[in-house]
């Protein structure tokens, strides 16, 4: 019988099915952060004499919060280094750190047909490389440190197939936005989505890695794109990726088995056609509440989500003002999206407070050697160190209630940038695009305009 992707890696992990319609699922990756990992990390060192059943498949990274910002993060950060070091963790550490969703895969501990487990929702970033990866929580992900499995109710599976070729000035952003917003941002609620068609071929694994992102903020347990030569390129010479020509072909080939068959059948199917699609951002308080930036606050906007958000059924969205913009987050903060915001912010300066924040310290010196903190800071940008922090609101820009930030990253969610602070989710061209101007606005509309006065 033709198998779904995500069936093929379910299937290949299956430990043991249980009463209940439970299953035991193996894990080949445990990425372990300082936020969800010390209270189970404590627990397993206190009840069952820090057992562990392979140190090796768990990866460990300081990145919510780094450096700590007071004497709680400061502990939490503390509590995984020495438990790191002392299980001989691989740990990625202050310097050499960045965030898990973009280290793993940059050093290539994510490699096609894996199961990976963070205690982290966006952890699903990992689907791109054809991988069934899911946030879990902290009781679970110490379960995982101990068995090395999980005990899941199987997903159902969603395609959405994505055609037609986008217009130059939209981005990945734009599309998952748009998927989130036709499906809605529960519309996944209990499905693994697989992203197919041209439109998906068509993207680069970083965008690749932008669209299973915000699978979550469907609702969805993961998402996943199939193995291809995009996929096989972008792990080639990676740091955990065998540098012999003839192991790296056989893994190839390996790999090269983990996308759906023809004939698969699917739980669901939602077709999207990106051919007509603009840039996008959200208006509300959810991702699926979001429109073009050439439109303005859709008549059924709902009642809660215009109260909290300050804005009124027909304002037009290039009329929001702003205080602030954000290019980072595990979303939009790869080398990729500091080239694009570096095209746009050049010769500009920003007239609003801008912090533009790499994925990691890889992605932060790689840009420092192609010059593109310098047209940031040229830019009046501030240029900062690899970090979660300004997107779920913990540090390194902290949003002041009432003030309207364009950002970058996943989650608009009430108080998510800072208690009361009002979120916009957009690509890092449109972030960018917008600090110059001082209101939302694409990159393609600002080159038709003049920054505000």
């Amino acid at each position: 019988m033709p198998k779904t992707l995500f069936d093929k890696v379910w299937d290949a992990h299956l430990v043991e099915e249980l009463p209940g319609g439970n299953y035991l699922v193996f894990m080949d990756r445990i990425v372990a952060h300082e936020i969800t990992t010390p209270q189970g990390a404590i627990q397993i060192d206190e009840e069952f004499g820090g057992r562990i059943f392979d140190a090796s498949r768990i990866l460990a990274i300081n990145d919510h919060v780094a450096p700590a910002k007071d004497t709680a993060t400061a502990v939490q950060a503390d509590v995984l280094r020495k438990w790191a070091r002392k299980h001989n963790i691989r740990h990625f550490d202050i310097g050499e750190n960045g965030i898990c969703h973009i280290v793993a895969p940059e050093r290539g501990y994510v490699q096609p047909g894996m199961t990976l487990c963070c205690g982290d929702s966006h952890t699903c970033t990992n689907g791109a490389f054809a991988c069934f990866a899911l946030g879990i929580g902290t009781t679970a992900n110490a379960g995982a440190m101990l068995s090395q499995c999980l005990l899941l109710k199987k997903p159902k599976v969603m395609r959405i197939n994505v055609t037609g070729k986008r217009k130059p000035g939209v981005y990945a952003k734009d599309i998952i936005l748009a998927i989130i917003n036709k499906i809605s941002f529960k519309g996944g609620t209990g499905y693994v989505l697989e992203y197919t068609g041209d439109g998906i071929r068509d993207l680069d694994m970083e965008e690749r890695m932008t669209i299973c992102n915000m699978a979550i903020e469907a609702g969805a347990t993961s998402g996943m794109i199939e193995a291809d030569e995009v996929t096989f390129e972008y792990l080639r010479n990676r740091e955990q990726i065998p540098q012999d020509s003839k192991e790296f072909d056989a893994l190839v080939k390996k790999w090269s088995e983990y996308k759906a068959d023809p004939g698969a059948q699917y739980d669901t199917e939602v077709e999207l056609d990106i051919s007509k699609l603009e840039p996008m951002v959200t208006w509300g308080i959810n991702p699926g509440e979001a429109v073009s930036t050439r439109s303005a606050i859709p008549a059924d906007a709902d009642e809660k989500a215009l109260e909290y958000m300050g804005v009124k059924v027909g304002t037009k969205i290039t009329d929001l003002e702003l205080d602030q913009a954000f290019i980072g987050s595990c979303t939009n903060a790869r080398i990729s999206d500091l080239r694009i915001a570096a095209d746009i912010l050049r010769g500009h300066k920003v007239r609003i407070p801008t912090i533009i924040t790499p994925g990691s310290q890889e992605v932060k010196r790689q840009a420092e050697r192609e010059g593109l903190h310098d047209v940031f800071q040229d830019a009046g940008a501030l240029w900062t160190h690899a970090s979660c922090g300004p997107c779920l609101g913990m540090s390194m820009g902290v949003v002041a209630p009432g003030n309207r930030c364009i950002s970058s990253t996943n989650r608009n969610f009430p108080g998510r940038m800072g208690t009361g602070s009002r979120a916009h989710l957009a690509s890092p061209a449109t972030v960018a695009a917008s600090a110059i101007y001082g209101k939302i606005i694409s990159a393609n509309d600002l080159a038709m305009s003049s920054p505000a006065a």
